[in-house]
């Protein structure tokens, strides 16, 4: 289903640390649940910590399906407007380290 016009969200759960050159989160998506509709400024990393499988949603709806495990890191140097649908059955969570420099 596209995104309606609802405010877009913090990019994550919790900001775990922050100093002038990272900014780490983890964030958090129980199973049935999705996070916030948000948009990334700067390029990040994630690191699954939990989880087996995710979608990511785009603005127009449509979804890019991962499966996930621990460990598994990504990079992601695209920005553009999305949400974290957990659809898998284990609660998902993963630190992202946005790069400031």
């Amino acid at each position: 289903m596209p995104r309606s016009n609802e405010p877009l969200g913090d990019i994550a759960t919790e900001v775990m640390f922050e100093n002038d050159r990272v900014k780490i989160w983890t964030l958090i998506v129980d199973p049935g649940q999705a996070s916030a509709w948000h948009l990334h400024l700067r390029d990040y990393i994630t690191v699954t910590v939990e989880g087996d499988h995710i979608s990511l949603e785009h603005e127009d709806g449509s979804t890019d399906p991962s499966t996930q495990e621990p460990g598994r890191l990504k990079w992601h140097g695209e920005h553009f407007v999305h949400r974290v649908v957990n659809d898998g059955t284990a609660r998902y969570r993963n630190i992202l380290i946005e790069l400031k420099d």
